[in-house]
């Protein structure tokens, strides 16, 4: 199984190149989705109430995830408590995905693709990669695709200000996606690089 761990930015268009690449049949995990799985959890959901607040779950223990982010990313503190919290479930559940004597997809062939929008800010699942993908473009434009989307603009500046920036994701990158442009010339990197690799027999 060749493992690629997919990162970029808020509205970067990480689920664009993800939903691409399942198309052309890879397999995807999404660490979000995975998180937000992990947050129903009794003891992460109390580790959350005593970080943020007992009113962030209501009288039926359902979690309030718009409370819980306007106080997770309120300021860096805020947001590494929230990491804090939450990415050590993930990154186990992932790593069992991966190397867990139950599934052990590493000795079948395919390629997976790993959503991590924040692997440069956590990057212990690194050791688990044969490469790393970044998905960038302009902050400005990412800032206005997330508002289009329907996230307050105050939020969006939140989210942003809290991210590293895409040099640092660069940094950690074996490819880079440039998505600031058109959805046709981000589908045609993506396939691109997929024949690539597929002509290698890497997967």
């Amino acid at each position: 199984m060749y493992v690629v761990l997919l990162t970029g930015g808020l509205a970067s268009g990480k689920d664009t190149v993800c939903a691409y690449l399942e198309e052309l049949g890879a397999s995807t995990l999404d660490l979000d989705v995975i998180a937000k799985e992990e947050q129903e959890n009794s003891l992460v959901l109390e580790q959350l109430e005593e970080a943020f607040g007992d009113d962030i779950v209501d009288d039926f223990g359902s979690l309030n995830r718009r409370l819980l982010a306007e106080r997770a990313f309120a300021s860096r503190e805020a947001a590494d408590m929230l990491n804090a919290i939450c990415w050590p479930p993930v990154q186990d559940r992932v790593a069992d995905y991966i190397l867990g004597s139950s599934c052990q997809p590493m000795n079948r062939p395919g390629l997976l693709v790993i959503q991590i929008p924040l692997l440069a800010e956590a990057p212990a699942l690194l050791d688990l990669k044969d490469e790393v993908i970044s998905v960038v473009a302009p902050e400005a434009l990412r800032f206005e695709r997330a508002v289009v989307r329907g996230m307050k603009p105050e939020d969006a500046r939140n989210r942003l200000d809290l991210q590293v920036s895409d040099d640092k994701r660069i940094a950690i990158s074996d490819t880079v996606f440039d998505n600031s442009g058109s959805v046709e010339n981000l589908r045609q990197q993506v396939k691109d690089w997929y024949n690539e690799r597929s002509s290698a027999r890497l997967f």
